[in-house]
């Protein structure tokens, strides 16, 4: 979202949405399931709303259905509104088979204004194709047109009522806005990230710029999309995604460096656009969804990202390098077949780097997932790629073939797992590179009947390098912490996953349902004693550095997470040598994500 500032991407989203609440109402009106046709269920609200710009509702609703009565708590995201009042109002529910399907997430276009005394109308639905008419009155003062993100739950039949009070709702979300045959859906993605860093790069000097001056810097991301989805009958579901992505690096040169002598970097990009098939019920005997084939801008991710999955560069004029909010390839088709736990397919992508390199690549998949009796969980697949195209001389011809592996073997111990994967890599057209390998492989286990469920594991990774055996990480990703940017001080800023060994030792524990603790530590080595992290080429020590880094995840809701870490490393003989370099590096950040 370079270009552009967060401010003028919220609004035009506001304003685009606003525009499906003006004519969606009418939409349902004239459906056959329209407010004239007979409701399945009434419902009676009592609650609240708070907002400036964006903001919450809350309350408890009685459902009167089939004769009996449920207790229905209520929480809201507001977007477009401003004030606050007191709501109530009656309305009826329509395409309620079962009284389950009443709870989930709906999207309410809501109008009306109240100074004193007001009145508007709620239309609203969610996925399970749920639809509700309220009329409702408001007192306070409370103007806004836009949409509502409303999550209903539920509670047991003549159970006591609903609790009323204002607290910071678990679940919130939109559900879907239906418009004749077509369903949409709006999602809003903000991410906040700043970090600060002592004694930086370890004081020394490095190759590809000033490190040692990333002291304290900002990043920021959001991402405004909207989801379609239009249902084929007995012919499966047509959906479809677009949205653009703003990001932001401020306040000085992040930690790799990445923005250069520029602070400040942004931009606003398109970034999902794809329209895809799902072949449904299409063959019952062949299984759900047998058949996907999908085309445009999309994500495309494989495993546990060490090859593939993060499909959009984010650095240099883009910013946001850490929060890396890019993820879709450009060009892709993808064609799946799914069947009793085997994957096959067969896709094509492009990068979407800046600048661009027109790095395009085919390749295919099959992977098998099974649980059974003689092991709890087992998973096998492997790999083909062909980069048949790349400005990148190194990766003009490359191809490679990747081996994946995780299974929990022994029915008698769930708690014990592990994971392995082997890559080579191989171009005969590039002198950049001949061929490489990378692999690792990570036993775990998980003490479950202990407070905090500890889990602890182990990890070795080997990179080749050297001359022209420098493993290429291609698109990888974080899907957890700890992989694939091995360390999140050296491994976010300075290292890549070439020319690399690493042991790695995990303590993973969860003290309650909404904290989770990491302590990793890493011990860093290099494949081939030839580097280039400082300013003169040459060989060094093989021992790099020791790393420990300390990660708290809350979760405070399923639309609200906070991150803090603290990180500190401390360079072995081979950093010393090569960048001049001895402090001990510390590095802190604070990260925020809301998903709506």
């Amino acid at each position: 979202m370079r270009g552009s500032s967060p401010r003028s991407v919220l609004c035009a989203a506001a304003a685009a949405i606003c525009l499906i609440a003006a004519s969606a109402p009418a939409a349902e009106r004239s459906a056959p399931d329209g407010e004239h046709a007979a409701a399945d269920a009434t419902i009676t609200f009592r609650g609240r709303s708070a907002s400036v710009g964006i903001g919450f509702l809350w309350g408890a609703s009685t459902v009167e259905f089939q004769s009996r009565t449920y207790p229905v708590r209520v929480d809201g995201f507001v977007l477009g509104g401003l004030g606050t009042s007191s709501l109530e109002g009656t309305g009826r529910i329509f395409g309620l088979a079962k009284i389950e399907d009443l709870s989930g997430d709906y999207t309410a276009l809501a109008s009306g204004a109240a100074f004193g005394q007001g009145t508007g109308t709620i239309v609203m639905r969610n996925d399970k194709g749920v639809r509700i008419v309220i009329d409702a009155k408001a007192a306070g003062f409370g103007v806004g047109i836009g949409p509502r993100g409303i999550t209903l739950s539920v509670g047991e039949m003549g159970g006591p009522p609903a609790d009323a009070s204002a607290r910071l709702p678990k679940t919130l979300g939109f559900g879907e806005v239906k418009t004749g045959p077509l369903f949409l859906r709006p999602t809003l993605n903000l991410q906040m990230y700043a970090a600060a860093s002592h004694n930086a790069g370890f004081n020394g000097r490095w190759s590809f710029g000033p490190v040692e001056k990333a002291d304290s810097w900002l990043e920021h991301s959001n991402e405004v999309g909207l989801n379609a989805r239009y249902p084929l009958g007995d012919y499966g579901t047509l959906q479809g995604r677009v949205s653009g992505v703003y990001s932001l690096t401020t306040s000085g040169p992040d930690g790799p460096v990445t923005n250069g002598s520029k602070d400040t970097v942004s931009k606003y990009t398109l970034e999902s656009a794809y329209l895809a098939w799902k072949s449904g019920d299409l063959f019952p005997k062949l299984g759900s969804d047998f058949i996907e084939i999908s085309t445009g801008n999309q994500n495309y991710q494989v495993f546990d990202g060490l090859l593939f999955w993060d499909g959009g560069q984010d650095s240099t004029h883009r910013g946001a390098n850490w929060i890396s909010p890019r993820k879709a390839f450009r060009e892709t088709g993808i064609v799946r077949l799914n069947y009793k736990g085997l994957t096959v397919e067969g896709v094509h992508l492009k990068y979407n780097d800046d600048p661009d390199t027109n790095t395009r690549l085919g390749a295919g998949r099959v992977d098998y997932t099974i649980d059974d009796l003689i092991m709890k969980h087992l998973r096998v697949g492997v790999m083909y790629f062909d980069i048949y195209h790349s400005d990148t001389p190194s990766r003009d011809g490359m191809d490679g073939i990747q081996v994946y592996h995780e299974a929990a073997p022994l029915p008698a111990l769930p708690d014990l797992s592990y994971k392995t994967s082997f890559v080579h890599e191989n171009n005969s057209k590039s002198s950049g590179l001949s061929e490489a390998n990378g692999w690792y492989v990570t036993p775990a286990y998980q003490l479950s009947t202990l407070p905090w469920k500890p889990q602890l594991s182990y990890r070795y990774a080997s990179f080749s390098g050297g001359g022209t055996r420098g493993f290429d990480s291609l698109f990888t990703g974080l899907p957890e912490w700890g992989s694939w940017f091995q360390g999140e001080l050296l491994g976010e800023y300075v290292l890549s996953n070439s020319n690399l060994n690493s042991h790695q030792v995990r303590l993973l524990l969860k003290p309650n349902e909404l904290l989770s603790v990491n302590l990793i530590y890493y011990k860093f080595l290099l494949n081939n004693r030839n580097q280039d992290f400082g300013l003169t080429p040459s060989r060094v020590d093989r021992s790099l550095a020791d790393e420990v880094d300390l990660i708290f995840d809350l979760a405070l809701a399923n639309w609200w997470s906070v991150t803090a870490a603290c990180s500190v490393a401390n360079p072995n003989k081979g950093f010393r040598e090569a960048v001049n370099g001895s402090s001990t590096w510390i590095n802190g950040y604070l990260y925020m994500s809301f998903t709506f």
